[in-house]
């Protein structure tokens, strides 16, 4: 089950349980026990989502249903009181139509925001691409309905974490290594490719024993990112073998740790298919 529907689903039954355990087994009326049901619900329901931050998105699609939760519960609770109230017996149940449109429109509201960011990290079904989504220009055989791309890699980045990254550029271009990355042959798809690069400081000498790593990120789909880590092969040469599952447009993130001094280098290579 999708994560999303998951929390969703039982944020909203604990809701509900709640509110008719504090009904039941307390003299609170039902505009009482919606307010200490909702009161409850957001001081435990804000602090784990700070912590563990979901995104803005899921955050309000998460508090739009779990307010709508303990109103609308309200609403109707407080109905059958008032018809006790006139000594009506229980029938019809009449609801005004201001609470529930209010009630109605953040359902909607919660439920298409619910299903965008589903099908955003998720696609949509298999048998859906075919009939909602045109057919592919370009000849391929599989088409992705998602977009959990290379923005993800920057959508928690702020202020601060710019200010510290143009920092580390300042010290970097200080430093003056030079770093040239590359193939010995063009790449292809789902074959084994040796990627090679040389680091030398601003004289020109070779930096030898650091630690290359990377990441090769994939555009339109975070899932096929290659993360790797290379040998040195020859004073200041490093090599690792990357095995690519689709052509096209690759981003590398390639990073040079030696000590405490850190080289940050970005780059585009494109994969040829096999």
């Amino acid at each position: 089950m999708d994560p999303l529907v998951l929390t969703l689903s039982l944020g909203v039954l604990a809701g509900i349980v709640l509110f008719f355990v504090l009904y039941r087994f307390t003299r609170l009326r039902a505009y009482q026990t919606s307010l200490t049901v909702l009161v409850f619900t957001l001081l435990v329901f804000i602090p784990i989502a700070v912590v563990f931050w979901p995104g803005a998105d899921v955050f309000a699609i998460h508090l739009a249903f779990y307010v709508i939760t303990p109103y609308g519960l309200g609403i109707i609770m407080n109905q059958i009181e008032a018809q006790k109230g006139r000594g009506e017996k229980a029938g019809r149940l009449r609801v005004h139509w201001a609470p529930a449109a209010i009630i109605g429109f953040f359902i909607v509201i919660a439920t298409v925001n619910g299903i965008l960011v589903t099908v955003a990290h998720q696609g949509m079904p298999s048998h859906l691409v075919g009939r909602l989504l045109p057919e592919p220009r370009s000849g391929a055989e599989q088409v992705t309905s998602f977009f959990p791309g290379t923005a993800v890699h920057i959508s928690h980045k702020n202020q601060a974490l710019a200010q510290e990254y143009m920092q580390q550029a300042q010290v970097q271009a200080q430093r003056g290594w030079q770093v040239h990355q590359g193939w010995l042959e063009a790449p292809r798809m789902d074959r084994a490719n040796t990627f090679q690069v040389q680091v030398t400081d601003r004289d020109g000498d070779p930096v030898t024993r650091a630690r290359v790593v990377g990441e090769f990120l994939r555009p339109s789909d975070e899932r096929m990112d290659q993360v790797f880590e290379m040998r040195e092969v020859g004073p200041g040469l490093y090599q690792t073998q990357l095995r690519f599952p689709a052509p096209g447009r690759w981003d590398l993130l390639l990073q040079v740790y030696r000590g405490e001094d850190l080289h940050e280098q970005r780059g585009v290579t494109s994969v040829r298919e096999g």
